[in-house]
């Protein structure tokens, strides 16, 4: 049969392997709370990620969309120089053609005129001698261009690049005992 000193020193030995239960369960949770710790900071960290590569994609959909407004400005510029173009080359070839024949005409004209009015075409010399010299003084109005530039819409300033934020700071696990 087992005495009171053999129970009380196999309570004494079994309070002793408690205490280093007790110490091991305080080790597993010091190392589950650095587990933790960590587990929040990488989370953190991929949250600020995901919010940077959003806010990079935000930026690079603005730019493109710049982009595009940019060629539609040159693609308007474009369509209105090919049809002002075309249309300088039609009004070209009508009046190049009317000027030559008209050119013909009015040289048959002088030289009838010339011929059957001789002090008529003296006085006609002098009088255009004359106009030239108050054109001299005061030139006749310039007509005004029958073309005017119309600018195309501009797309306006490329925004800014956004200010990537400040990633959360690095929380430091605690020292092991």
């Amino acid at each position: 049969m087992a005495s009171i000193d053999d129970c009380y020193n196999q309570l004494v030995a079994a309070n002793g392997e408690l205490s280093q239960i007790d110490q091991g369960i305080q080790t597993v949770n010091t190392s589950l709370q650095t587990v933790d710790t960590d587990v929040q900071a990488t989370t953190a960290a991929v949250q600020s990620g995901f919010g940077q590569l959003y806010t990079i994609a935000n930026y690079t959909n603005q730019l493109l969309l710049y982009q595009i407004q940019q060629n539609d400005t040159m693609v308007c510029y474009l369509e209105k120089i090919t049809r002002q173009t075309c249309a300088l080359l039609n009004e070209a070839a009508l009046q190049t053609a009317a000027q030559q024949a008209m050119r013909e005409d009015l040289d048959d004209l002088r030289q009838l005129y010339e011929l059957a009015n001789p002090a008529a075409a003296v006085e006609q010399h002098r009088l255009e001698a004359l106009k030239a010299q108050v054109e001299k003084c005061c030139p006749p109005p310039v007509p005004t261009p029958p073309c005017k530039f119309e600018p195309c819409k501009q797309p306006g300033d490329v925004p800014p690049p956004p200010r990537s934020p400040e990633p959360p700071p690095r929380v430091q696990a605690p020292k092991k005992k």
